[in-house]
């Protein structure tokens, strides 16, 4: 009678969970060879030689989720020592106070929070995912990216305005903020190109602010007054652009939403305004293709597989998508006037319909902007491109981009982008601007003119 206790102790021994220790063991406790086999999809045999010789790297991670779901204990020397922990994303995470106070701050960087910009630290590992969805495809093809062992896309973060964006949506701030910053950033360069692949990037970011001009001078004149302080005082050059005109621009024209896509596309691949009608002429076609085709196509039919209803509405989809030969000219003369000396007046003469806007536009600009930029250049080295910025796809406003003699690519560079953060994430839409310098050439600048 008394070894029945014994028994039943026995058999609460053999099933009460202990932790495995040996490849063997955790596919004993997931089914069996078989089983494994099947989560792997591979073949029962490599299952069986795991047995002696351990789980490939490979398998670590699909294996240690699987037995984390089911509450199985495992050694951390069964899959390579790798702990499956719940990673927070990189970019819901900025430094805490304690690190930014032991990171190493630059004199501008210090000058930045002075002004009242709060300094964050981010990550420099970032997802990918917003980084090709929002830059322009000339900065998609710089991205350093690389696939983890979870299976996210990341890349090192090609600047830090994307990042600080994740970052302040995933604080759940409200009202305004400004942030300042310091990192490294990461960017492809054609081999030969004599370019480096890194580099330091200082600036700022204000999110939430106002939608008028008074935060694009903010950042502007913030930025014209570090590189003052760094010692870069004169020679400075402007070049500006406001996709607020090219928005208004084309939502006047007689052009489908499909139709206006594609000339921001080709617009943020083009170098000028020759150049986007070279690419443009590619897009032309019948807008009236759809309606000729319906004459001939019975709808009903089946024409190379496919019914004539599904042929007719391609090519009504394709109507709304192309780009029509004076629609072509009009966007081509607009793109080329906006640099001439005399290009306002052009425009106003050449498209009566944007008169009146633009005046008020120009004027707002000339009066609250354009000081700002005679502070610190000649009035002819102060000029207006239509296509700037195109690795920043996301500028939706002014932006700027500030160079000094002797560097061929700017040392500093801003705008604009009001539709970025609710694109990422963000509950509503929240105006946004922001301005960064690239460090090695300001000390190049200023070295050259010392």
């Amino acid at each position: 009678m008394e070894e029945r206790p014994q028994a039943a102790q026995a058999s609460q021994a053999q099933v009460a969970p202990s932790r495995l220790s040996s490849a063997s063991e955790v596919i004993d406790a997931l089914g069996g060879t078989n089983s494994v086999a099947e989560m792997l999809d591979i073949g029962a045999s490599s299952v069986s030689n795991y047995r002696k010789q351990g789980f490939p790297a490979r398998s670590h991670f699909i294996l240690a989720k699987i037995c984390a779901e089911r509450g199985l204990d495992v050694a951390d020397a069964v899959f390579g020592g790798y702990q499956l922990q719940a990673r927070p994303k990189a970019y819901q995470r900025a430094a805490t106070s304690s690190a930014l106070a032991s990171a190493a701050a630059s004199p501008a960087l210090i000058q930045l929070e002075q002004a009242g910009f709060k300094r964050v630290s981010l990550p420099i590992l970032q997802p990918a995912a917003p980084f090709i969805d929002r830059m322009g495809p000339e900065m998609q093809r710089r991205l350093f990216t690389f696939t983890d062992p979870g299976g996210e896309q990341l890349c090192l973060r090609p600047d830090l305005t994307i990042p600080t964006a994740l970052a302040h949506i995933a604080s759940g701030q409200s009202g305004e903020a400004r942030y300042c910053y310091q990192g490294t950033a990461f960017r492809y360069q054609p081999r030969g190109s004599g370019q480096p692949e890194e580099f330091t990037q200082l600036g700022m970011e204000i999110i939430g602010g106002g939608n008028g001009l008074d935060d694009d001078l903010a950042v502007l004149e913030t930025i014209i007054n570090t590189l003052r302080q760094a010692g870069l005082n004169r020679n400075l050059r402007f070049v500006c652009a406001d996709f607020d005109m090219m928005t208004h621009f084309l939502t006047a024209l007689d052009m489908s939403s499909q139709a206006r896509e594609i000339v921001w596309r080709l617009i943020n691949r083009a170098q000028d305004a020759d150049d986007f009608k070279k690419l443009a002429s590619l897009q032309t076609g019948d807008k009236n293709a759809a309606a000729e085709a319906a004459k001939r196509v019975d709808a009903n039919a089946m024409i190379a597989g496919r019914s004539g209803n599904e042929i007719l509405a391609r090519l009504s989809r394709l109507d709304g998508a192309a780009l029509d030969a004076d629609s072509l000219d009009a966007v081509h003369k607009f793109l080329a006037y906006l640099p001439a000396p005399n290009g306002f007046a052009e425009i106003s003469t050449a498209f009566p319909q944007m008169k009146s806007w633009f005046e008020t536009r120009t004027a707002q600009l000339g009066s609250v902007i354009l000081p700002a930029m005679a502070g610190a250049a000649e009035m002819s080295d102060i000029s207006f491109a239509p296509i700037i910025a195109r690795g920043m796809a996301y500028y939706t406003g002014l932006s700027f981009e500030i160079y000094a003699q002797g560097i061929d690519r700017p040392i500093a560079a801003g705008g604009r982008y009001d539709d970025l953060l609710q694109s990422l994430g963000a509950p509503q839409p929240l105006s946004a601007i922001g301005g960064a310098i690239a460090l090695e050439r300001l000390n190049n600048a200023v070295e050259m003119q010392s």
